[in-house]
């Protein structure tokens, strides 16, 4: 039923067609560009140059692949670098066809890891159809899954680990690091796995819906580096995340937020994308874009493609 699914939303959605290139800010359909940074860019939207699309050895054999998954008012990112394959959260329920079709893209049959952010439904409704179809090998949690999520990890043979800052592995090619939690709060949002991957001399950086002293955390380990690259930013764009202080620390250059379109919580709001903007980064959402991939060459070239637009967004809901 899933697989049927996946086909039915890869031929209706044409997930694997880029629609547009990041760099040209352009509308519309055709061959996605790179987007390279250039020392010293700054400004809103304004931390990278366009280059012709790649050919050759970095284009064949990328560092990472991403797919921020449009799952509608929830959270999934799909990954694959080399044969190595993850999963960072499942999105809300009824979202198992657009998270299965981003890992058919990415030609993924098992996954080697699945990052569950927090349990909370809009990132694990999912999950139950995606752990029963693709058997994660091992999987990274804050706290304990409980019902059909339980039963399907325990069925799949998935070996789970409890995610502290400081825990490290290689995801293929990628190291990731758990910057955040240090400890536990009890609360959900707070406690969630805040996870940081570097490939091909890039900073990623997958948020789940941290804040508060979760955040902070995550904040000050970030601003002892390099500025972010691309950060997936916490939360859906809530005001009680992305604080000024986070965004200071983390410095980064491009930003999604995963959200649906008319959601009833007034996501993402304004504050959050203009102090994104005002940091220097370029703004993008599955809300407008749809879902949105990356590729990160091994010598660190960005290449971007959307479902949709690929203008950025400029405002938030006020």
């Amino acid at each position: 039923m899933l697989a049927a699914a996946v086909l039915a939303a890869l031929a209706a959605s044409g997930c694997g067609a880029a629609s547009s290139s990041a760099a040209s800010g352009r509308d519309g359909g055709g061959a996605s560009a790179a987007a390279t940074a250039t020392p010293g860019s700054s400004g809103a939207g304004g931390a990278v140059s366009p280059t012709p699309a790649a050919s050759g050895s970095s284009a064949a054999a990328p560092a990472l692949r991403v797919v921020f998954v449009d799952v509608g008012q929830g959270d999934a990112a799909a990954l694959r670098s080399g044969a190595w394959s993850g999963l960072v959260d499942g999105g809300p329920q009824g979202s198992e066809a657009a998270v299965g079709a981003a890992l058919a893209k990415l030609g993924v049959r098992r996954l080697d890891m699945l990052v569950i952010s927090h349990f909370h439904a809009d990132h694990t409704g999912g999950l139950p159809a995606l752990v029963k179809r693709y058997r994660p090998r091992r999987a990274w949690v804050v706290g304990k899954a409980k019902g059909a999520l339980a039963s399907a990890l325990r069925r799949a043979g998935t070996v789970v680990k409890q995610a502290r800052r400081g825990l490290t592995a290689r995801f293929g090619k990628a190291k990731a690091t758990v910057i955040a939690p240090g400890g536990l709060s009890g609360d959900a949002n707070t406690d969630s796995i805040v996870l940081l991957l570097q490939a091909g001399g890039r900073r990623l950086v997958l948020t789940g819906d941290s804040t508060g002293a979760g955040e902070a955390t995550a904040g000050a380990s970030l601003a002892r580096g390099p500025p972010v690259d691309v950060l997936k930013v916490a939360h859906h764009g809530s005001r009680s995340s992305t604080t000024s202080t986070f965004t200071a620390g983390a410095r980064p250059r491009f930003t999604v937020i995963s959200v649906g379109a008319g959601n009833s919580y007034g996501h993402p709001t304004d504050e959050v994308v203009l102090r994104l903007r005002k940091a220097g980064a370029r703004v993008y959402s599955t809300q407008k874009n749809g879902s949105v991939s990356l590729t990160v060459s091994s010598r660190g070239t960005l290449r971007w493609s959307f479902t949709h637009s690929s203008r950025p967004l400029t405002r938030g809901v006020r």
